[in-house]
C-alpha cells in the first residue's frame, strides 16, 4: 500500500511540472492558462488532502481534525477561485496551505510517523510543487514576458 501511495505522489507531481513548464515554452495566452490550470489543479489537491483526514484511523479523527479536514477542502476552493482574480495570490495561497497541511499531518498523522518513505515522498513533493509554484510566479512577474 505504501509503494502504491509514494508512485501515486510521484504522478500526481508529473501534472503540477508539466504545467510550470508550458509557459517558459509556448506563447504568452498558453503560458496564463497553464499557470491558471497549476493553481486550480493545486487547488483540487489541497481539498484533496483535507478529504483523507476523513480516512485515518478512529483515535486521530477527532472533531477537531475533522473540521480542520473541512477548512482545507474550502481553502482548496478559494485557491481555485482566487485564480479568476489573481494568479499570484492565488499560487501563494497554494504553496502556505500546503505547507500548512504537510505540518499538519506531520504532527496528527499515524501513517505519516511511521513510515518514513511516505513522510520523505511527502516532503519531496511539497517542495517541489513549491518550486514549480514559484518559478509559474516568475513567469506572471517577469518583465520580458
Amino acid at each position: 500500500m505504501q509503494e502504491t501511495k509514494v508512485t501515486l505522489i510521484y504522478w500526481g507531481l508529473s501534472l503540477f511540472v508539466f504545467f510550470a513548464l508550458i509557459p517558459w515554452i509556448f506563447n504568452p495566452i498558453l503560458a496564463l492558462k497553464s499557470i491558471q490550470a497549476l493553481a486550480i489543479y493545486g487547488g483540487i489537491i489541497v481539498a484533496f488532502l483535507g478529504g483523507i483526514i476523513w480516512g485515518w484511523k478512529i483515535e486521530h479523527a477527532s472533531s477537531k481534525n475533522l473540521w480542520i479536514a473541512i477548512g482545507f477542502s474550502i481553502l482548496g476552493l478559494l485557491i481555485a477561485l482566487t485564480t479568476f482574480i489573481n494568479l499570484t495570490a492565488s499560487l501563494a495561497l497554494l504553496i502556505l496551505s500546503l505547507h500548512a497541511f504537510l505540518r499538519f499531518e506531520k504532527l496528527n498523522s499515524e501513517y505519516f510517523q511511521l513510515n518514513i518513505k511516505y513522510a520523505n515522498a511527502r516532503n519531496l513533493i511539497t517542495n517541489l510543487v513549491t518550486i514549480c509554484c514559484i518559478t509559474s510566479i516568475a513567469f506572471l512577474n517577469n518583465p520580458y514576458t
